[in-house]
């Protein structure tokens, strides 16, 4: 057992927090604050922190295999795949992360490249280093393919600057657009003219005006007249007849005749998603009205009652396979989805009649979108079905499907694998009853009937899918002989809508209750015991697991809490908190809500009775969405109550914003530091050679 931490010390306030006429203590308020005090406090605790982690003996061993693992990504172990090329002007852009000149040593942020084929090199449009930005979220070339717009983090944050580039010239246009985009969350859309682009920008409070960009002038100051905030995205029609403004929950509110900008009310006042295209005069969708795990449905654009379910066309009904996305391709719907969470894609006519399915690589995932609205983005080509897809053993390829061919191409092959391993799918029971799923990855030469170090990788939020996809620098937790558990628990859609909104709001404690069974089956069948067993998640994942560390402590020898809200009651006075709590886990409306909240929130629920396992807490200090104020005290509270036997860490990085936009380098260097806290804790050490995990 490791000694215990002199932790520093935080003065105790006489405060009460009070919602709703529901009071709760609140002694560590002048934490969130931003002031001398705080910032020397945090300090203080990253020193602690980095004597703790960095100056473990296999620390610079760890830290070269995960930069192995991690193979062409970002170094972050969530979302970490670039989207996929786009076709643009008979060329093909994409964000490239290929090794460098000595074939060894990765960027530390993707280029944007530009080539005739896919299996061309091309050349270089724009390349942070040459200017010092800290990443590339997107790309948006222009139908013609002759510009390209690029959404650029400048500090590592998730706010974006929109700039423009000639593709031939690699020159950066003098267009300024001063409105700030919130990263892959606003992709701007061209029309088919390359004349200009939709774009929406960050408002207050979270809301998204919608704006115009013609090329060569001003932005205008007035946003187009879509009377909905929640409108990050607008679709446009590659024909020039339609646009289409799409909200976060992917629901087609307004709809634009081209080339007037003419907007009028469309899909409105209906609680469901549509996921979908312009397709002629309709709009083509996978929607989860009636149907929990998604059908096909067209509603047309002059359609007198387009918000009206009952008026809608059928395309493709409901079955036993959850239906995702759906894209044109050769004049086919090309219908993406899963079975058991395992990825799945067939082809359909524009009438609904299923032609063939699409081989894939093995069962794994295309690419995790962090809301469904950014699946809507265009790209491919108009007549190949070309995407990205990875498994739970091997690092994304890129892959071409002709179709009808009956074949499919690899155009890039995965860059690192995890020889060895075995993955299966298993279920349990969780407290209700429901069989939940997960995936297990077991190390190499292991059978699972012997205890083994053991990590539940979860997120259960946001109807967002936490599919059996690539691990990234996590592999290297595999790669050192621990088990990799892929938890698909309710809250997100891994086994379509209903399985999400039955984890949501007031039933958000079932989510937790499924981790929970999910933990117990790991223990009941052997794969693990209590003093090996870890979880981690980040962002709503990070708060699942900052409940797990309250509320089942009896659980997990560690808790990994990446980029969380650990005040969910407090969270009402930040913009983004309010927001994003009530969307997911309550609202601030009544004291029953707000007690229910408390029953979540680590920073409520922790007391002076409690043995806790240990807890390393991952930041940003320039996390917008997850400020690291209200991270501060929830630690300091922790670290109060915490018994000497256990660790309660926390690191705020500077110039980290939610991590989606942090160099690669940089990371990487963060997944090592958690993963060297769970492998003290866990009485791991990484093999000798990286030729555990091969590329």
């Amino acid at each position: 057992m490791k000694r215990p931490l002199d932790y520093p010390a935080a003065r105790i306030e006489d405060e009460q927090e009070t919602v709703c006429g529901v009071s709760f203590p609140d002694p560590y308020r002048w934490l969130e604050a931003d002031s001398d005090e705080t910032r020397a406090w945090q300090q203080a605790q990253n020193l602690l922190t980095d004597r703790n982690i960095s100056h473990w003996p296999h620390f610079p061993r760890l830290l070269e295999l995960v930069d192995h693992c991690t193979a062409d990504g970002n170094g972050s172990p969530h979302w970490m795949v670039d989207p996929t090329p786009v076709f643009a002007g008979g060329r093909w852009f994409r964000l490239d992360r290929a090794p460098l000149e000595d074939g060894r040593t990765y960027p530390e942020a993707a280029v944007v490249r530009v080539s005739r084929s896919l299996e061309d090199d091309g050349r270089v449009v724009y390349d942070p280093r040459q200017d010092g930005t800290a990443s590339v979220s997107w790309i948006a070339p222009s139908p013609d393919g002759t510009m390209v717009a690029l959404g650029v983090s400048p500090d590592g944050g998730e706010l974006c600057e929109l700039r423009l580039y000639a593709t031939d010239s690699a020159e950066r246009l003098a267009d300024h657009i001063p409105h700030p985009l919130l990263g892959r969350l606003s992709v701007p859309q061209w029309t088919p003219d390359s004349a200009g682009f939709f774009f929406a920008a960050v408002g207050d409070a979270y809301a998204f005006p919608v704006y115009y960009h013609r090329v060569g002038t001003d932005t205008p100051d007035t946003p187009e007249p879509v009377d909905a905030p929640d409108v990050p995205l607008v679709q446009v029609d590659p024909a020039g007849r339609y646009a289409v403004a799409t909200s976060v929950w992917a629901l087609p509110r307004y709809v634009c005749d081209l080339p007037a900008r003419t907007w009028r009310p469309f899909v409105q006042d209906v609680d469901t998603t549509m996921v979908g295209v312009i397709d002629g005069d309709r709009y083509v969708a996978v929607t989860s009205q009636g149907a929990p795990r998604g059908r096909l449905v067209a509603v047309d654009f002059d359609s007198p009652t387009p918000g009206d379910p009952s008026t809608w066309q059928e395309v493709v009904p409901e079955s036993e396979r959850v239906l995702s996305h759906v894209r044109l391709v050769g004049g086919r719907l090309v219908v993406t989805g899963s079975v058991d969470t395992e990825a799945r894609a067939w082809v359909f006519d524009r009438n609904g009649a299923e032609l063939e399915s699409v081989p894939l690589p093995g069962p794994g995932a295309f690419p995790n979108d962090a809301l469904p609205h950014n699946a809507l983005t265009p790209d491919g080509h108009p007549d190949e079905f070309v995407f990205v897809h990875s498994t739970p053993q091997s690092s994304p390829g890129l892959y071409r499907y002709r179709l009808g061919s009956r074949r499919l191409e690899t155009l890039q092959p995965p860059r690192a694998t995890l020889p060895g391993t075995s993955v299966s799918l298993r279920w349990a029971d969780s407290r209700d009853g429901t069989r939940v799923p997960y995936h297990l990855v077991l190390p190499a030469g292991a059978s699972g009937e012997e205890p083994l170090p053991t990590l539940i990788t979860a997120y259960g939020g946001g109807q967002v899918a936490w599919p059996p996809q690539y691990p990234g620098p996590v592999g290297a937790f595999v790669a050192s002989g621990g088990a990799l558990v892929i938890s698909h628990q309710r809250g997100g859609s891994d086994l379509g809508s209903g399985w999400g909104a039955a984890g949501q709001a007031g039933e958000k404690q079932t989510s937790y209750d499924d981790l929970y069974a999910i933990a117990e089956h790991l223990l009941a069948t052997g794969v693990t015991t209590t003093d090996l067993l870890a979880v981690t998640g980040w962002s709503n994942g990070g708060i699942m697991a900052g409940a797990a560390f309250a509320q089942r402590p009896d659980l997990w020898a560690a808790v990994v809490s990446q980029c969380p809200i650990l005040d969910l009651v407090g969270g009402h006075r930040d913009p983004y908190g309010k927001f994003a709590i009530s969307q997911e886990f309550g609202s601030f409306e009544s004291p029953e809500e707000v007690r229910r909240l408390a029953g979540m929130s680590p920073y409520q629920l922790v007391d002076d009775d409690g043995r806790y396992p240990w807890l390393y807490v991952h930041a940003g200090a320039i996390d917008s969405a997850c400020p690291p104020g209200q991270i501060r005290k929830a630690v300091a509270r922790i670290q109060a109550v915490t018994g000497p036997d256990a660790w309660a860490l926390v690191r705020i990085w500077d110039g980290v914003g939610h991590g989606m936009a942090s160099g690669r380098s940089e990371a990487i260097l963060h997944t090592t530091f958690w993963l060297t806290f769970l492998m003290q804790r866990l009485g791991m050490s990484p093999p000798r050679t990286k030729g555990a995990a091969n590329g």
